[in-house]
């Protein structure tokens, strides 16, 4: 059995910082934007990173891009422009209070409010934990995507090109 030179070990041990459990370098912390501990021991909120989208655990067989028109996928591409250039504070500041939603209209819910897809969305809280926050943005007055938030990124489950989920 190989042994690891011990300074090597070392070294790498110098280069990154534990955060939640998992080793994470400088570099990873700047793909994807993740908070760090500020000079004063401090750590950095959330709340003024840019959020980007991630397919992880994206459920095609619920709908998929290609039913989308070449229209639909310019709006989801907007949608992806916009996202990008608001901060987390700002995207839920975009949820309004008494229904006075505005722009990425963001919205908490729970599985179980769903109309429809919920099984789907119930599979991959299976894989994860049934306690995260879902959570619907808006793309146009009438498409939805659906997900949850984790560090800067939104983990998009479902496209819900025709607000099927949460029907009006």
């Amino acid at each position: 059995m190989a042994k690891l030179p011990k300074t090597k070990v070392n070294e790498e041990a110098k280069n990154i910082e534990k955060e939640g459990g998992a080793a994470v370098t400088d570099l990873e912390k700047k793909i994807f934007d993740l908070p760090s501990f500020k000079k004063d021991g401090a750590r950095e909120g959330l709340q003024h990173k840019n959020p980007y989208v991630v397919l992880k655990y994206f459920q095609k067989d619920w709908e998929c891009f290609s039913a989308w028109t070449k229209d639909e996928l310019g709006q989801f591409s907007n949608f992806l422009a916009t996202l990008g250039g608001h901060t987390w504070d700002s995207v839920y500041k975009s949820g309004g209070k008494g229904g006075n939603k505005a722009g990425l209209g963001y919205t908490q819910y729970k599985v179980e409010e769903m109309k429809a897809g919920g099984s789907h969305v119930k599979r991959v809280l299976e894989k994860l934990s049934p306690e995260i926050n879902l959570i619907e943005l808006r793309v146009s007055q009438k498409m939805r995507v659906h997900g949850f938030q984790s560090q800067s990124a939104f983990f998009m489950i479902l496209l819900d090109r025709e607000h099927k989920v949460f029907p009006k």
